[in-house]
């Protein structure tokens, strides 16, 4: 009975053993990370060497690898000089993120099947490895991938024309440093939420396509016969270095005609510039003898005041003396950042609503130039969003700044005021509106300022509310005109201050009391998993359109991320709202109407026109 019950238990154990090498054999992610591992002809740190065939991958000891639900979901070998090859990870059919940058990793990648990657790869980070050939064709067909970078590598031949196509959904697009040429692809600008985009250094020309000026000068550098705005290169002054022998041959023998024709047009252009400069001359004297005519397409009137101090009127808004204006009925509406406001109503103009009045204390003269030029530019911003200068006043101790009376007070007063009984909702309808319109009119100052200035001050309390339940941004660059330098922007952390403002949206919470940091607690709630916790309690009836909270959630989220450098620029931020009530509206249009959910009786409602609601 001894003899038998120690074989029994040593098959036991033997059996048991080769179960559990079997199961690990059997898990095609520790296969395909273990022939990894054999590819790597170098690995001198011994990075890869806590990757033991006998542990299972997912038990947190395995360098770079994290799992979910069982399976590898990232995998991250950074700066661990590994040459390796590639290939044996493409049957990882779990992975969402990929990043082995900074590797000494080899060869052509063109030839890679990323079949398995294609449901769930979001993130793909390759960059400052020793890659070769074209562009892998494969990656195109990553439907949900968000961030691509290649840079660094020697990659070549032309960027494929439709990437942005494939590829709408990028946020991320780095192939700066490798030997592509060729021009860029204009389908590179159908990628609506690309927020960092880099192609310089490479061999690339043409002009560079106008839906693309808004990166910056350095996405292009490095380029030598790329022409456009962001890299200040005339594309008419472009010339080709190469060109075919026949063609040559075709300009030689057509030599004299083209001489010919460049004398009589250049004749042409002569007498047109002649006449060009008689009528300026003309115009400039009509402008001396009548002050008062329109500048520019926009109607600005200048008025001296009786001690010589300048009133500014623009377009919409109806002359006034400072007697008129000191005379009102004045009544405090606040005091913030910038100054002190007031509504003032004016006698005998027959205005019940009155304008809206800022007294700016001046903290310095030393700029007022550029001062008048930053007033005047702000005075001839006009969008349905955009809460518009109808006039100021300039002295030496402080501005008068004035524009529209907005009934329904900021967008502050609506999300956090009467929190109490007897509140009525705000729906989400209404809630996705606002957010929209302030991220329209925020959107089109970035791009509307000649100085590229910034809000500087952007909080939910200057976003004002019509009747009509249209959001506009208020005291836009206003923090300029006081102790800021004028010309001073920073246009990422207006971005940032949107995100707090949808996250106020959002949870209903309010940051004005300083206690909250609301986007650290946002972040720390969903980590647990909580998301539907975070959002405002007069939302939690409203699961059906979770989706849409959710997509506005992680829009936000971006805004406010740590690095300037990923946050998305605000007309991008506008595309994606766009997308998630256009989304929500064509889903609710196909499903059926229910009398439950109208637009009288719940706050989730999904009618178009933007209202308080009550449950």
């Amino acid at each position: 009975m001894t003899i038998m019950a120690l074989f029994l238990f040593l098959f036991s154990f033997l059996a048991h053993r080769h179960c559990c090498v079997l199961s690990f054999a059997q898990n095609p992610d520790l296969s395909a990370l273990l022939s990894f591992k054999r590819s790597c002809s170098s690995d001198h740190n011994s990075s890869l060497s806590s990757w033991n065939p006998t542990t299972d991958p997912c038990n947190d000891t395995w360098e770079g690898v994290t799992c979910r639900h069982g399976h590898v979901d990232r995998l991250i070998l950074e700066g661990l000089s590994l040459v390796c090859n590639v290939s044996p990870l493409t049957n990882l059919s779990f992975l969402s993120v990929l990043s082995l940058k900074n590797n000494s990793l080899t060869g052509p990648i063109i030839g890679l099947d990323l079949a398995t990657w294609r449901p769930h790869l979001k993130l793909l980070y390759l960059s400052h490895n020793q890659f070769t050939g074209p562009f892998p064709h494969a990656i195109l067909s990553l439907r949900h991938l968000r961030r691509l970078d290649l840079a660094g590598n020697h990659l070549s031949g032309m960027i494929p024309p439709q990437i942005g196509y494939l590829l709408p959904n990028l946020f991320t697009l780095r192939l700066e440093n490798n030997l592509f040429y060729g021009k860029i692809p204009t389908s590179i600008a159908k990628m609506a939420y690309l927020s960092d985009l880099n192609l310089s250094y490479n061999q690339l020309e043409g002009k560079i396509p106008p839906n693309l000026f808004s990166f910056p000068q350095s996405s292009f550098l490095g380029n030598r016969h790329l022409c456009g705005d962001p890299v200040k290169h005339n594309c008419s002054n472009t010339t080709i270095t190469s060109v075919p022998t026949e063609i040559t041959r075709r300009k030689r023998n057509k030599c004299f005609g083209i001489l010919v024709i460049t004398a009589a047009s250049a004749g042409l252009v002569a007498i047109l510039v002649l006449a060009t400069a008689a009528l300026l001359c003309f115009k400039k004297k009509r402008k001396k003898g009548q002050p008062g005519n329109a500048n520019q397409g926009m109607e600005k009137k200048v008025r001296e005041t009786e001690t010589g101090e300048e009133m500014m009127f623009f377009e919409g808004c109806e002359e006034f003396t400072m007697e008129e204006l000191m005379r009102g009925s004045a009544e405090m509406l606040g005091r913030g950042v910038v100054g002190t406001t007031y509504r003032v109503v004016m006698e005998g103009r027959g205005d019940e609503k009155g304008v809206v009045v800022k007294r700016v204390r001046r903290e310095r003269r030393d700029e007022e130039a550029t001062e008048r030029k930053v007033l005047q530019q702000i005075g001839e911003w006009r969008h349905p969003n955009v809460a518009g200068l109808l006039a100021y006043h300039s002295s030496a101790e402080e501005l008068l700044l004035v524009s529209d009376f907005i009934p329904n007070g900021s967008l502050f007063d609506i999300l956090h005021g009467n929190r109490g009984p007897g509140r009525i909702p705000i729906s989400w309808s209404t809630r996705l509106k606002l957010a929209l319109d302030a991220a329209r009119g925020l959107a089109y100052l970035h791009g509307a300022s000649k100085f590229n200035i910034s809000h500087q001050h952007l909080t939910s309390s200057n976003i004002l509310v019509d009747s009509d339940f249209n959001a506009l941004i208020s005291d836009f660059s206003l923090l300029h005109l006081t102790s800021q330098p004028l010309l001073y922007s920073n246009q990422n952390s207006d971005v940032y201050s949107f995100g707090v403002v949808l996250l106020e949206i959002l949870t209903g919470r309010s940051t004005e009391d300083g206690m909250v940091d609301l986007p650290k607690w946002v972040q720390t709630v969903v980590q647990e998993e909580w998301t539907s916790e975070v959002f405002d309690v007069e939302l939690w009836g409203c699961k059906d359109m979770e989706d849409e909270m959710v997509a506005l959630l992680q829009i936000a989220f971006l805004c406010v991320s740590r690095e300037p450098k990923d946050r998305p620029k605000m007309a991008v931020v506008c595309k994606m709202i766009e997308e998630i009530k256009d989304r929500g509206s064509r889903s609710r249009s196909r499903s059926s109407q229910s009398p439950s959910l109208t637009f009288e009786s719940s706050p989730c409602a999904s009618d178009e026109t933007p209202t308080l609601t009550s449950c």
